[in-house]
């Protein structure tokens, strides 16, 4: 049985704080994803387990970067997913309690400093659609994803697991290294059940299933 990921559906979760926005409701009736909504440890909303997105108004954009919010966000972002990005509803122009050089030295800090690139949409359905073509971008890379590991196979024990676990779909270096430090080896990764596997932050149902599958398929 071959897995045909243009039929899996876009992965997206979303934290329940974003219920009001009408973002999540958007994403389900314009997009038809089924969105689990709960409360989420780091960032707004998560995409294929390993893309974390903070979605903020002008007016939490400004007040973030004034009270040093937005930079321990971006650090905690980048601590436990492989991807991340900030997501800004509305009109920078609207913002009257902080100078433009400000909020152009926060901008270049965040793709500079945390490498976190930041995307702006006018309103909620703008939003929407950005949250969706991320989603449909990332499964479009998912196949690539099997193959992508660096041609220089590593020397070290521990590294070469990493190397390993990196041929498993959706499983980046961050990644690879939170599942050796759950399950300890190589193989009781490839053992564990696809409920065992969404026990690791970032790796939700659907990914967990993909692997699963993969790891199960016979040689055609």
């Amino acid at each position: 049985m071959d897995i045909n990921i243009e039929k899996i559906p876009p992965a997206i979760r979303a934290d329940a704080r974003e219920n009001s926005s009408g973002i999540p409701l958007i994403l389900e009736q314009t997009y038809g994803i089924k969105i689990p909504k709960e409360v989420l440890k780091v960032g707004d909303y998560i995409i294929a387990g390993h893309i974390v997105v903070e979605r903020k108004t002008v007016l939490d954009f400004a007040e973030s970067i004034i009270d040093g919010r937005l930079f321990k966000q971006a650090g905690m972002m980048k601590k436990y997913f492989d991807q991340s990005l900030v997501l800004v509803t509305g009109d920078l122009s609207t913002i009257d309690n902080l100078h433009p050089h400000a909020v152009s030295g926060a901008l270049i800090s965040l793709i500079l400093a945390w490498a976190t690139p930041v995307l702006f949409a006018k309103d909620a359905q703008e939003t929407a659609f950005l949250l969706w073509l991320i989603a449909v971008q990332n499964k479009k890379s998912v196949s690539s994803e099997l193959s992508y590991r660096p041609s220089r196979r590593p020397k070290r024990p521990w590294r070469h697991q990493l190397y390993i676990l990196q041929g498993l779909p959706g499983i980046g270096p961050k990644m690879a290294v939170r599942l050796l430090d759950h399950f300890k080896s190589v193989v009781a990764v490839m053992s564990a059940t696809e409920k065992e596997l969404m026990n690791i932050q970032g790796l939700g149902q659907k990914k967990s299933r993909v692997i699963k599958e993969i790891l199960s398929l016979p040689v055609s």
